[in-house]
Parts: C-alpha cells; sequence; structure tokens
C-alpha cells in the first residue's frame, strides 16, 4: 500500500491547494462553485454503479473474492447520484438544468477512462480508482461539508459530502483489505496506474472547476 498511499496523499495536496477547495477551506465558500461541483459529481456518480458491476461481472471467473466485493459495492453505490441532485435543489438548481448539463472535460475524461478499465482492460486496475475517490471522501469529506455549511449557512444541501465524508471511512478500509489480501503482485501495476490516472483527472477536475 505503500505507492497508493503515496498517490492519496498527492492527491490530497493538489485538491487542498486548488483555489475552489482552499476557499472552501479559508471560510469564503462560493455557492456557484459549489454547486458547479456538485453538477459534475452527478455526471459521474450516476456510472458509479454501472462501471463497479461492469468491473465485477469481469472478475468473476479468475477473482471471484474481488467480484463479490464489487458486486456487492455497486449495489451500495446505487442512486448517489440523487443525493447530488437533492443538494442542487436546495441551491436552487432544477434537475432539468443539471441533466443538460455537460461535465468539464476532466470529469468526463475520468467516467470514459472508469468504463475502459471496467470493460476493456483489466478490471482489477479499477481498484485503483476506487482508491482515489473513496480516500478523498474520507479525508475530506466530512471537514469539507462542515466548512461550507458553516460559510453557506446550509442546514441542508450537503447529503453528498456528509454522507460519503460518513461512509468512505469504511469504504476506504475495505478496499485496502479487498487490495491487501486478494490483488496479486502481476495485477497490482494496473491498479497503482489506475491511481495516477484518475489522480491527476480528478486534481484537474477541482483546478477546471475553479475557473
Amino acid at each position: 500500500m505503500q505507492y497508493l498511499n503515496s498517490v492519496r496523499q498527492r492527491v490530497l495536496d493538489g485538491i487542498t491547494a486548488t483555489p475552489i477547495v482552499a476557499s472552501v477551506l479559508a471560510g469564503n465558500a462560493d455557492q456557484q462553485a459549489y454547486a458547479r461541483y456538485l453538477t459534475n459529481v452527478w455526471h459521474y456518480a450516476q456510472h458509479s454503479s454501472t462501471v463497479i458491476g461492469l468491473a465485477g461481472s469481469r472478475c468473476v471467473a479468475r477473482h471471484p473474492d474481488l467480484a463479490a466485493y464489487l458486486l456487492h459495492h455497486a449495489q451500495e453505490e446505487l442512486g448517489h447520484e440523487q443525493w447530488a441532485l437533492d443538494d442542487l435543489a436546495v441551491l436552487g438548481v432544477t434537475p432539468d438544468r443539471v441533466r443538460t448539463s455537460r461535465p468539464v472535460v476532466s470529469c468526463a475524461a475520468m467516467i470514459g477512462y472508469e468504463y475502459y478499465v471496467a470493460g476493456v482492460a483489466n478490471p482489477v486496475g479499477l481498484f485503483g480508482w476506487l482508491y482515489v475517490l473513496e480516500s478523498m471522501g474520507d479525508d475530506l469529506g466530512g471537514m469539507v461539508a462542515e466548512a461550507l455549511g458553516s460559510t453557506l449557512k446550509l442546514d441542508s444541501g450537503l447529503k453528498f459530502l456528509a454522507g460519503h465524508g460518513e461512509a468512505d471511512v469504511a469504504h476506504t478500509k475495505d478496499i485496502i483489505e479487498q487490495i491487501e489480501q486478494h490483488i496479486d503482485e502481476k495485477n497490482l501495476p494496473d491498479v497503482h496506474h489506475a491511481a495516477d490516472v484518475v489522480a491527476d483527472l480528478y486534481v484537474r477536475m477541482f483546478h477546471e472547476l475553479s475557473d
């Protein structure tokens, strides 16, 4: 896990240095920027269960333990895009406006890369993507939700961030366990590569949301 831990720290440092997140943590949150973030969250979250389930189905024959985890996790991710829509509604953004929007370039690229890994390349590599996103939910979700609620005076509209800040603590622990117990040296490079690609795209997404 040493390499993945270094990726996790790199992503954390990169995201907290972006203007959009640095402003939130400094107590200067902007509601429109938060809405842009949630809109892109909706774009990628609506694919999560499908992508994870696809990877799980391709792991059944050769990696049954990983398949069982992925298929279960796909169920857990069902409906999380609705959390983003609910939060956006609190901010006055209608579902129609969200659905007719387009993700920023890095977000669109990340979605496409997820499908490539899950459906074409080595599906075990998807654990690199899972680790990066779940660990960021663990590291930042609760902290950013609290800062946004305080600055923007929100009593609601924080379901996605707060929910993942809580759930991703356990999810990150579970993913680490799966990687350590069920992913061998032959497949680990693909996990590392996926983590590197997603790390770059995810940090870039926050830079693009800052513009």
